[in-house]
């Protein structure tokens, strides 16, 4: 478990967007079917799951999503109405969820590996992989309601 505080939340949604972006943008270059397509495609929406508690998470701790980003994605009439995660079965969602996030986690802490602590690599690897594992545990959190 790890410490999950309102700027480690900050960060993490901010590294889950970049994330997302490039995911997208990679998998333009795959035809559908693909086993890489297909791979994008359950991590971006692993992603955006992770994307929804973030943000539920830095609204139950008191911190404000930007209006942008609410009305964005849909989820607001005004930005002070946003409703995160709405009704739903979100459990198969959730389960589904995990295994993308801990792959990304392995895949980024074996690349990082190859580099020298402190070197621009190795942090760039930190911020994603810290994103990642905030991720993983509000995900295992919310399965355990």
């Amino acid at each position: 478990m790890i410490n999950i505080n309102k700027e480690a939340l900050e960060e993490a949604l901010f590294v889950i967007a970049s994330i997302v972006e490039r995911c997208e943008n990679a998998q333009t270059k795959f035809r559908e079917g693909t086993s890489q397509h297909t791979l994008l495609k359950n991590r971006i929406r692993a992603l955006y799951l992770s994307k929804e508690l973030v943000e539920a998470e830095l609204l139950r701790m008191g911190g404000q999503l930007s209006a942008a980003s609410c009305e964005e994605a849909g989820k607001c009439e005004t930005p002070d109405s946003c409703v995160i995660l709405g009704d739903g079965s979100f459990m198969e969602e959730l389960k589904s969820a995990v295994p993308p996030i801990v792959s990304i986690i392995s895949k980024c802490e074996k690349a990082q590996s190859k580099y020298e602590k402190g070197t621009a690599q190795f942090r760039r690897y930190e911020k994603i992989i810290l994103a990642m594992k905030v991720s993983k545990t509000l995900l295992e959190d919310r399965l355990e309601i």
